[in-house]
């Protein structure tokens, strides 16, 4: 590595911008599937075969992206991010926060300190290792790979790898607060992990449930309202 300080946070700068359209992705998923409940069932089954199809290929998409930032084998990842940081804590000069500190406020982080931040953040990456080779084995076997065990019974893969909201929501967070951290540390800035994705499928749905109520008002149809007069192109 030639300039260990330019090429290190360059690396960082990708893998935030991968693991926030991944976590976008995921949270998308998680509102589609909102909508598959009591009240708002109506509205899902307006566009039901394209809703299935996107959260068929959203949850396939993240699971490919965090295996591959999650995974110690893959030539980048985080873990690789982590571990090269590590050894070129002094050329990557971190610095924190300090109100104290003379201007712009910020103080040195010596390279040990460092990479004691780094090494905790691998041990509580290791925490989730067996949810993280869950995350691989769906990835491998279903999308990269076609076992036939789970291709010809493709329910028997959640039985035996259990991927759920309670175990994938801590590791985004944690993933979250190591990139936050690592971010403040050699850009001077805390940023938001998290996309703000103005116009979501919860916008699209609430327009479309806002219309079936319109179409069902009795009174406004009295009254000379034709739904089917907004239903045309322009």
């Amino acid at each position: 590595m030639q300039n260990p300080k330019h090429e290190l946070r360059k690396y960082l700068e990708t893998l935030i911008h991968r693991f926030l359209n991944t976590k976008s992705l995921y949270q998308e998923l998680k509102r589609i599937e909102a909508w598959e409940t009591p009240g708002k069932f109506q509205t899902f089954k307006l566009g039901a075969g394209f809703l299935e199809l996107s959260k068929y290929t959203l949850w396939r998409i993240f699971l490919t992206e965090m295996a591959a930032i999650l995974s110690s084998t893959e030539q980048k990842s985080l873990i690789d991010w982590l571990q090269k940081a590590r050894q070129h804590a002094p050329s990557l000069a971190p610095t924190r926060y300090n109100p104290n500190h003379s201007y712009p406020n910020r103080q040195a982080i010596k390279p040990q300190e460092y990479r004691t931040l780094i090494d905790a953040h691998i041990s509580c990456l290791n925490t989730h290792e067996d949810l993280i080779t869950r995350i691989k084995i769906h990835r491998d076997k279903v999308i990269a790979h076609f076992d036939k065990a789970y291709f010809d019974n493709p329910k028997k893969l959640d039985q035996d790898y259990p991927l759920s909201d309670n175990d994938i929501t801590p590791l985004m967070t944690l993933v979250s607060e190591i990139f936050r951290k690592h971010h403040s540390c050699l850009f001077n800035q805390d940023p938001r992990m998290d996309l703000l994705i103005l116009t979501n499928v919860d916008n699209l749905l609430r327009y479309a449930r806002a219309f079936l109520r319109v179409r069902s008002d009795r009174a406004l149809i009295r009254k000379g309202f034709k739904p089917i007069d907004y239903m045309h192109d322009d």
